[in-house]
């Protein structure tokens, strides 16, 4: 396993070596070529208090290198277009490394009319909501569903952009982020609109997503973003849901908001709150039978508050490739747990409460070697 790893750094090394030498050269003899070829990295510290749960009040603290990006896009061949994202510091479910586990992006695209467009490979897949659209990198704290949703899989997506380009609506096909095998046979079916109003800009969908075979939890996400010139906010609702439930609309849901306001070309403010709740009857995995089908990301009888404040600063005027933030965030943990007395098999439902307090000062910078 280490040995793979080193392999892996040496791989992207090498790549990367590579990709700078000849993008100058190969951008000057063909219109075609590398636009981007970027590292980006964050590094943060981080404050941690806990009161309440089921473990004693504590605290704790440290430094933690959150992300290593390495990305390229670029076009050729007149029609195509490509872009491959590596996150170098990714672990998957089992906790140990993979290269293809930390490939966020590896797609290729074919324009093939001024309308239309086809995309294939590994994909963002496509949830709407302005939180879920951001490049992790750039998220400070987020929303219960957010910090435990599968975002990146397999698929192929077909694209129409209207002639202004302002809007594009797509469909999209992945295998299903609950598929934790390569052949599961199960699939996400997803319907994407990204609007461009000037101020106003939408990322909408609505998902079909199997759980498990032709058992779907349906995703109905709005995400709204408002731009003016000092001003910008976003407002994202998300009604997660079986077809046919009694609760289907608004019994599980997650609610966001944030709004940025920038002072001046080197120092931004931002406050940031969201809820995520799920009503449903919650679920015991010791005495009963989990129920058929439920919300995987945000569990029955879960209720998560979050709100705080906090700054962005930029020490070269104009330039964002050096970003220093800093924030604090209160959170509050509501959890419904379903006991089931062994002697007599009878249920009953004991609530959690649990706040936290997080204080986070971090360095996020970006260099682009290809003008």
């Amino acid at each position: 396993m280490i040995f793979m790893k080193k392999v892996n750094l040496l791989f992207v090394t090498a790549l990367f070596a590579f990709l700078m030498i000849t993008s100058d050269t190969y951008s000057q003899e063909n219109k075609y070529g590398i636009n981007t070829l970027r590292l980006e990295a964050r590094a943060d510290f981080d404050y941690f208090n806990y009161d309440g749960g089921e473990n004693e009040p504590y605290s704790t603290s440290g430094f933690d290198g959150k992300y290593l990006n390495f990305e390229i896009k670029g076009e050729f061949l007149e029609k195509f277009s490509y872009r491959y994202r590596q996150r170098m510091n990714i672990a998957n479910s089992l906790g140990s490394k993979t290269f293809y586990q930390g490939t966020d992006w590896l797609a290729l695209t074919y324009n093939a009319t001024k309308n239309f467009s086809i995309t294939s490979g590994k994909l963002c897949i496509g949830i709407g909501g302005w939180e879920y659209d951001l490049p992790p990198i750039d998220v400070y704290y987020a929303s219960l569903f957010w910090d435990n949703v599968n975002c990146y899989d397999i698929g192929a997506q077909l694209n129409f952009t209207t002639n202004n380009k302002k809007h594009t609506i797509s469909f999209q096909v992945t295998n299903s982020p609950f598929a934790y095998g390569k052949f599961e046979n199960i699939y996400a079916y997803n319907l994407m609109w990204f609007g461009n109003m000037g101020f106003f800009r939408t990322s909408y969908s609505f998902n079909m997503i199997e759980q498990e075979k032709n058992q779907f939890i349906n995703y109905i996400a709005l995400g709204n973003a408002f731009d003016f010139e000092r001003f910008n906010c976003y407002f994202d609702f998300m009604n997660r849901g079986f077809f046919g439930d009694e609760n289907f609309l608004f019994g599980d849901f997650t609610v966001i908001g944030e709004i940025k306001y920038t002072l001046n070309e080197k120092f931004k403010i931002f406050a940031k709150a969201g809820y995520d709740i799920n009503k449903n009857t919650p679920i015991s995995t010791e005495h009963m039978a989990i129920p058929e089908r439920f919300d995987m990301y945000v569990l029955p009888g879960s209720e998560y508050t979050f709100s705080g404040l906090g700054f962005e600063a930029f020490p070269y005027k104009g330039n964002q490739d050096i970003r220093l933030h800093a924030f604090a965030m209160i959170n509050s943990m509501n959890k419904k747990n379903m006991n089931v007395n062994p002697d007599n098999n009878t249920p009953s439902i004991e609530s959690e409460h649990e706040l936290g307090f997080q204080f986070n000062i971090g360095l996020t910078w970006r260099v682009n070697f290809v003008k």
